[in-house]
């Protein structure tokens, strides 16, 4: 464990936050430090090794008392990624509506329950968050959230109506407050499956690409059939996207409770080594897009696949599933907070000095690298204002600052 001795400087840009306090915005940074760097994300980790914090008793009144609102946070977080060429949105960029499950252990949790969990393939026992996420060629981030909670719904049925309303709700708020001006929604299976969901969409105007469930009806040869027996029926033309080899039909036709829309069966050609992590090579995309030439409609959906490693990343890396706050706006706090350490290492700072170690990199992993480098280069210099002070001194100091209080993880 090394120390942390100052904050990251990737946390500069909240001193010009307005939603924080001058010793919120410290809470703050102390946060997002610990998020990106410390080897423990919860509240006692993070307070434990990042110097700054005082102690976990002042970090934890920040996540479940201190007068501060987590959507002002938010919005103001969107505002500073506008304020950069390389994280500004435009009406190029994707929408991406996706949920994940947080695997958990805690019954006392907030909002946790058995949801299914599709990259498990069966449910599991944790919280489920229902997110809005950015994409284009050149960034990606996550906008809002909402949490699901399963416990409010008598059935499956039920259930599955209330995460569309979540869904309906992060759209509304995108399109009416935020004003995110990408022109086209991405779904996968689950959330493309709701007409009405769908028609919110549209009702601002703006294109939604997302696959069919093979077994949804479609009007082919003037009669209703399920959409993956038209494989059976048409010819496909082999075509090259993007270094892949697809078997590719496409026409516009009815497709129940959607009506008229663009339906793209596209087949993957796999290598051998493909062919045991991919679970269905065949697609049926569907889009309003009518006039969208199939190899838009491929590449746009293979956008969706960025949300997919946004929660792989902030899970493994950034805390998203460690959360231990009982309190259910601490925990909402925690993944807020989550959500401005992923935007903020994405910006980077020119003056940092991980900027200064290595240059700018893409992806998320390197970037946590330079968070490693600049918490080695901040240790190193709180060491050289030590002058004063022997080897086994600053030991001692180092040892006692980073002892275990107790033992526990997380907060009460």
């Amino acid at each position: 464990m090394l120390p942390i001795t100052d904050f990251l400087s990737c946390t500069d840009p909240l001193d010009e936050f307005d939603s924080l306090s001058h010793h919120q915005t410290q809470h703050a940074k102390t946060y997002v430090t610990g998020l990106a760097a410390a080897s423990s994300k919860t509240v006692n980790g993070i307070a434990r090794e990042v110097l700054p914090s005082g102690s976990d008793r002042a970090l934890n009144k920040f996540i479940t008392e201190y007068d501060w609102d987590e959507d002002e946070l938010n919005h103001e977080r969107l505002e500073e990624l506008q304020n950069h060429g390389d994280t500004r949105w435009s009406t190029d960029g994707y929408i991406v509506i996706d949920d994940s499950v947080l695997q958990r252990t805690g019954k006392e949790l907030p909002g946790a329950g058995s949801f299914y969990d599709h990259s498990e393939g069966e449910p599991v026992w944790g919280q489920d968050l229902v997110y809005a996420f950015y994409t284009d060629h050149k960034t990606s981030y996550p906008l809002a959230f909402r949490q699901f909670e399963k416990d409010e719904c008598e059935d499956q049925e039920e259930a599955e109506k209330t995460k569309y309303d979540l869904a309906r709700e992060l759209i509304t708020e995108l399109e009416e407050e935020v004003g995110v001006p990408a022109a086209t929604y991405l779904f996968d299976s689950w959330f493309a499956h709701d007409s009405g969901l769908i028609a919110h969409v549209e009702s601002y105007g703006k294109d939604w690409v997302g696959p069919l469930r093979s077994n949804r009806q479609v009007e082919f040869a003037n009669k209703e059939r399920r959409v993956d027996a038209l494989e059976e029926r048409i010819d496909t033309e082999e075509r090259e996207i993007d270094d892949e080899t697809y078997n590719i039909w496409t026409k516009t036709l009815p497709v129940s409770k959607l009506g008229n829309v663009r339906l793209v069966i596209a087949e993957k050609e796999l290598d051998d080594d493909e062919d045991e992590e991919e679970e269905n090579p065949v697609k049926y995309l569907a889009t309003n897009k009518i006039d969208a030439p199939s190899a838009h409609i491929i590449r746009s959906y293979s956008r969706r696949w960025r949300i997919e490693t946004f929660f792989e990343d902030s899970k493994e890396d950034l805390g998203l599933g460690g959360c231990e706050v009982r309190d259910s706006d601490g925990a909402s706090r925690h993944w807020h907070l989550q959500m401005l350490t992923y935007s903020l290492l994405r910006l980077g700072s020119p003056s940092s000095v991980s900027e200064r170690l290595v240059s700018k990199a893409s992806s998320l992993r390197a970037q946590l690298e330079h968070g490693l480098k600049e918490t080695i280069y901040n240790m190193f210099a709180w060491v050289r204002e030590q002058p004063d002070r022997d080897l086994n001194g600053l030991m001692e100091d180092i040892d006692h600052l980073f002892l275990h209080s107790d033992g526990s993880e997380g907060c009460t």
